[in-house]
């Protein structure tokens, strides 16, 4: 393996350990912390405009994926045409934007858990659990990095 292949897996370890980091972390400090009383649950019912406001949070989790989603195909499609030095840091960079973005997830989550509590908790929970399972889908493998420079 060349110099720049190394640089470029070290680059997708470093993005992707850190990444996954924050996107499982998150949600095990809320799951802590709700599940401990630390953050009261709110008292609201889920229906009207509660609800309306879950669908909006909804469509928000769906808007990041969307989004990072794309990005990554216009990063990807572009990498080969980087300097070799600026391809590693472009990887990391990447990687850490996709997890701050997919933690909006999380963050809905902890906002409806303020709002309805345990009557809309497995919709809480759903939010919170998709911050790891969009980022584990969306970051581009190491392969995927490779490819877009043979193609």
């Amino acid at each position: 393996m060349n110099g720049s292949a190394q640089a470029l897996r070290s680059a997708h370890r470093r993005a992707y350990g850190l990444g996954l980091a924050l996107c499982l972390g998150t949600p095990a400090l809320l799951a802590v912390l709700l599940r401990s009383g630390a953050i009261p649950p709110g008292a609201q019912v889920p229906e009207g405009i509660f609800q309306q406001i879950g669908y909006l949070f909804t469509g928000l989790v769906f808007l990041t994926g969307a989004w990072v989603w794309w990005r990554s195909g216009h990063i990807l499609r572009g990498f080969k045409l980087l300097p070799d030095s600026r391809r590693p840091a472009v990887i990391l960079r990447e990687g850490l934007i996709y997890a701050v973005v997919l933690e909006t997830s999380s963050v809905c989550g902890l906002a409806y858990w303020l709002l309805v509590g345990v009557r809309g908790a497995h919709h809480v929970w759903g939010f919170i659990l998709l911050t790891p399972v969009l980022y584990l889908a969306l970051m581009p493998r190491h392969h995927r990095w490779l490819e877009a420079l043979g193609s």
